[in-house]
Formats: C-alpha cells, structure tokens, sequence
C-alpha cells in the first residue's frame, strides 16, 4: 500500500471509532438526563379516580372515588368539598379537570370490566300448580297446554265483549240523559 492509502486508512478507522464515543460522550452529557449518581423517583399512583358523572339540565355533579382514603364524593362543577375543586367537565370525553392539593389533573371516567357468568340451568317456576286437594298438579302434555291457552285467549275476548257492551250501553245512557235536558 502507497503511504497515503494507509494514512487515509487509518484516518478513516479513527474517525469510526471515535464516532461511537463522541456518542457515548453526548449521550451522558445530555442537559435533559437527572445528575449522575441521582435516583429517579416513581410519582406516586393517582389517588383520585372519576367514577360517575350525573348531568341534569345546567347542573353537572361529579362523582369522585379516593383510593387512599375509600370515600367517594359528589361534587358539583365549579365547586370544592374536602380541597377538591372541580374545574370542568367534558361529556363528550367523559373527562374532568380537578384541583387537588395543589394539583391540577385530568381524569378520564373508569371503564366497567364485564365479565360474563357460565351459563346455569333454568330456574324452576316459583308457583307450582295445586290441585282442589293441595296435592301438587300434574303437569300437562303440550295438547294439553295448547288447550289451556285457546280456553284462555277465548276467556279473554268474552270479558272484552262484555266491557265493550258495558261502555257502549253508558254512552248510550249518558247520550241520552244529555238529549232530554
């Protein structure tokens, strides 16, 4: 190799090699980064959760669960109980904004966790049919129960009739008292 391929060579291997650590060197001298040997912090959990809201008319209430204390308030928008102050509320987003030892937060409405139950046999009926005796009633074959409901669909109509006859018989009466005066 001629000298300066070599030299350009070994230039080049530096500056590749410094690259990294030029890097490395931002990278621990970020302005953005905690001081060396500092520990971070976890904020803390949030206490407050929003768990209803209640529109009605003008009037917004606003129901908030403290997970520390397990109490639960209402609290109208605009006011404060127990230093928490609402401050607004959106509908639409099912947010609200509070003010809460100092600090100002958004909470977002807890979403329900369904979770479906297996499914269970057919409850029996509560009221079991008696005979004139007390003694419990057999139960009838499907002819027989298709019987039962044509007896009393027709029962039904018959009482119609009559009421129907009953209330055109009071009209007629009370048309006619109406014409003799």
């Amino acid at each position: 190799m001629t000298p300066p391929l070599r030299l350009s060579l070994l230039t080049l291997a530096a500056a590749l090699v410094g690259v990294p650590l030029a890097g490395a060197q931002m990278l621990t001298d970020s302005p953005f980064l905690p001081p060396a040997g500092a520990t971070l912090i976890a904020p803390p959990p949030e206490t407050l959760q929003l768990s209803g809201v209640i529109a009605s008319g003008e009037s917004v209430l606003v129901n908030l669960t403290d997970s520390q204390t397990k109490r639960s308030l209402w609290i109208p928008v605009g006011k404060t109980v127990d230093d928490i102050e609402v401050l607004s509320c959106d509908l639409k987003t099912d947010t609200v904004v509070v003010r809460a030892k100092g600090q100002v937060k958004t909470l977002k409405l807890r979403t329900a966790t369904i979770v479906t139950a297996p499914a269970s046999a057919p409850l029996a009926p509560s009221v079991i049919a008696s005979g004139p005796d007390g003694a419990p009633a057999p139960l009838l074959t499907q002819a027989e129960q298709e019987r039962e409901a044509r007896m009393l669909v027709s029962d039904l109509l018959e009482i119609g009739l009559q009421q129907r006859k009953a209330y055109e018989e009071a009209q007629r009466k009370a048309a006619a008292a109406k014409a003799a005066k």
